[in-house]
């Protein structure tokens, strides 16, 4: 078997493993395992190496569908702001360079081959991406809208330099693990109450708004979607000012597009 055959085959398996395996935690009801208490409770159980199975689990977790909010939210709730914060960011940053390498080795020689010597618009969007990676990844890692594994899998199927992503991952994640740790608590404690869309619809058209707006938890979750806001916006207002430069130096017009790669 020649090595173009070898490497489609690492492809299409590693797609069907990258999809296939949060769809068999939720059809076979793992996920009802992946709540905030049982995790919180899993994690505690090992009291003085709670650390590293905390970190362990923000690594592998999410790779099988875990909600990375959750995880945060439980590192706030074990270890406080600061060390939680610390802890999140660790287990987040390796979540990262493990879903990079995954593609790198599965993906990117397949890739690569198939698309040497063409010249269409997703070659325009990766060189596009290239060009601008480091800033396209920082913003893509704040924007509350973007895949985080999705982005590890494209970075390294793409062949993003690693120093590059390594560090735009690391910045890029500090200002939403700081939020999600110091608020993912309360998040939690509102859906595990009354559920969020039902907060959201009492305080609106229910007319409870002055009723439940004293609720410390409440409180904390407006604080979290006036920052997500501020940085959904930043961030789109980021990737804007990149499109517009990149227009102004090379005069085309494939970064709309590349903008969807990084945040779909």
């Amino acid at each position: 078997m020649d090595k173009m055959k070898k490497d489609k085959i690492k492809t299409i398996a590693f797609v069907l493993i990258a999809i296939g395996l949060p769809l068999l935690a939720y059809f076979t009801g793992m996920d009802k395992y992946m709540t905030r208490d049982k995790i919180r409770h899993f994690v505690e159980s090992y009291e003085t190496l709670a650390p590293i199975v905390y970190i362990v689990g923000m690594t592998l977790l999410p790779i099988i569908g875990a909600p990375r909010l959750i995880l945060t939210a439980v590192g706030g709730a074990l270890f406080g702001l600061l060390w939680g914060t610390v802890f999140a960011m660790i287990g987040s940053t390796t979540a990262g360079v493990l879903g990079y390498y995954l593609a790198y080795y599965s993906t990117a020689d397949y890739f690569e081959a198939s698309t040497a010597n063409k010249h269409n618009k997703l070659m325009s969007m990766l060189d596009f991406t290239k060009r601008n990676n480091f800033w396209l990844i920082f913003l893509a890692r704040i924007c509350p809208i973007t895949h985080y594994e999705a982005i590890n899998y494209i970075c390294g199927t793409s062949k993003i330099p690693f120093g590059s992503f390594f560090w735009s991952t690391f910045f890029g994640i500090i200002p939403g693990t700081f939020v999600y740790v110091m608020m993912g608590d309360a998040i939690m404690e509102i859906s595990d109450k009354k559920g969020i869309l039902n907060l959201i619809s009492d305080m609106t058209v229910g007319g409870k708004f002055n009723e439940l707006i004293v609720d410390k938890d409440v409180k904390m979750l407006i604080w979290v979607i006036i920052l997500l806001a501020i940085f959904l916006v930043g961030t789109l207002t980021g990737f804007y000012y990149i499109i517009k430069g990149e227009k102004k130096e090379t005069g085309a017009t494939p970064a709309p597009m590349a903008e969807n790669q990084i945040t779909n």
